[in-house]
């Protein structure tokens, strides 16, 4: 009797010592991958940036040119946009999002700021009301690079340059006039929806 009883005790104790490292194994195993996966979804904050350089770029060489907005305007929504979310507390929104001061100090300014700001444009764009159609005389043409900017002889469009130009490309023809139509945007802007040469007007 005392021989099984040490015998079973033997191999109860191997199959502790077996089980305990399987055991052990297998917390820090789990240990790594909750670390590997925080690690990883800390890229996201520079992604969005990444994405939001790129999506600021389209809308300024896009959307911007075509919305009749004064620049300085524009520059104090984009300004205001990105640095208000800097007002919040960063114990708040930063420390969930996992992110420390600098970090959440860029990711306003670089991806907040110009993404709503292009946001806000393209829906002024998109959401406009019925469109005016108006000629105007060419009083001449300045070419730079793959541009062609109108100067009207009515001066029509003088404090937005951005807005009379078109690309090369897009109309070959230079005629003596232009049908510009323009449209209210969602939030009172005007946008500029189509500028259209008339060869054949004398």
């Amino acid at each position: 009797m005392w021989t099984f009883a040490q015998d079973g005790t033997h191999m109860a104790d191997q199959r502790n010592r077996i089980l305990v490292p399987r055991r052990a194994d297998f917390r820090a195993q789990h240990q790594r991958s909750a670390v590997k996966g925080e690690e990883s979804d800390h890229y996201w904050p520079g992604t969005v940036m990444g994405l939001g350089v790129f999506f600021s770029l389209i809308s300024a060489l896009t959307v911007m040119p075509w919305t009749l907005i004064p620049p300085e305007l524009l520059l104090r929504v984009l300004l205001g946009l990105c640095f208000i979310g800097n007002l919040v507390p960063l114990i708040i929104v930063g420390a969930r999002l996992g992110m420390a001061r600098l970090e959440f100090f860029l990711f306003n300014l670089i991806a907040v700021g110009p993404v709503v700001t292009s946001v806000l444009l393209w829906l002024n764009f998109l959401l406009h009301g019925p469109s005016d159609d108006t000629v105007h005389a060419v009083a001449t043409t300045e070419h730079g690079g793959t541009l062609i900017t109108y100067v009207f002889g009515d001066d029509f469009l003088a404090e937005y340059p951005f807005a009379r130009s078109t690309y090369k490309d897009w109309n070959a023809t230079v005629g003596s006039h232009v049908r510009v139509s323009l449209a209210d945007g969602l939030f009172g802007f005007p946008v500029v929806l189509r500028k259209e040469p008339l060869a054949g007007m004398p």
